[in-house]
């Protein structure tokens, strides 16, 4: 018997995920190069040219693509996206406090959360504060002939700081969506765009039903048309 599904994630949403996932990830591979000396020697000095010209590419896809493919592609769940995560409920509050045990795979009970519960909520927080920052330090970097070079001086630090932390986000973001045995059928929203009906109200269960209440009323328009 088929699994039922729902979709939980469309074309534009997964597109602006996967534009803004694989540009940083190359960019904190290759931007590595450029600061650990022992990574740098390792490729060799054709190799580190390589990089800083493939890290000097990818900050234009990584600055201006993800916001073009969701402010143009899907306006309307962007602006949903962005609303429920700056919208916090006491069970969002509730769902932090007890995510530490969920992290590691122990017993815990869940509040029930929306289509994003809070650690998603709080990672796309982090990702869009720290993108900005990247992005507003790198061409800094990257124009520095023609910047202050105090300015400059500031953008380097802040830049490789914002680097490690977002790589650490990143990291924990994987490993939910690969590893942990409770969340990783959250991937499959993001490479098909459906998710497991039986997760969704599990794990999302006021959006579950409100996704119902529409499908429902959706139905009820069609048998009176």
């Amino acid at each position: 018997m088929t699994e039922e599904r729902v979709e939980r994630f469309n074309l534009a949403e997964r597109l602006g995920h996967w534009s803004h996932g694989i540009s940083f990830v190359v960019l904190l591979l290759t931007g590595s190069a450029l600061v650990f000396r022992g990574y740098a020697s390792l490729i060799g000095p054709e190799g580190l040219r390589l990089f800083r010209s493939i890290h000097h590419v990818m900050a234009y896809p990584f600055t201006f693509l993800t916001v073009i493919i969701l402010l143009f592609g899907t306006p309307r769940s962007t602006w949903q996206w962005l609303k429920e995560c700056l919208t916090w409920g006491q069970d969002d509050f509730r769902f932090i406090a007890a995510f530490p045990r969920e992290f590691f795979g122990l017993k815990v009970q869940l509040p029930e959360q929306g289509k994003f519960n809070a650690g998603e909520k709080l990672n796309s927080l982090l990702t869009i504060a720290g993108s900005i920052l990247m992005a507003a330090t790198g061409w800094i970097l990257l124009l520095r002939d023609s910047v202050a070079p105090a300015l400059v001086a500031w953008a380097l630090p802040l830049h490789s700081a914002g680097a490690l932390v977002m790589g650490g986000v990143i990291l924990g973001h994987i490993y939910l969506a690969l590893g942990h045995p409770n969340s990783r059928e959250s991937i499959n929203g993001m490479l098909s765009g459906k998710v497991a009906a039986r997760f969704a109200r599990e794990h999302h269960a006021r959006w579950y039903r409100k996704l119902r209440a529409g499908e429902d009323q959706v139905k009820g328009q069609q048998k009176i048309a």
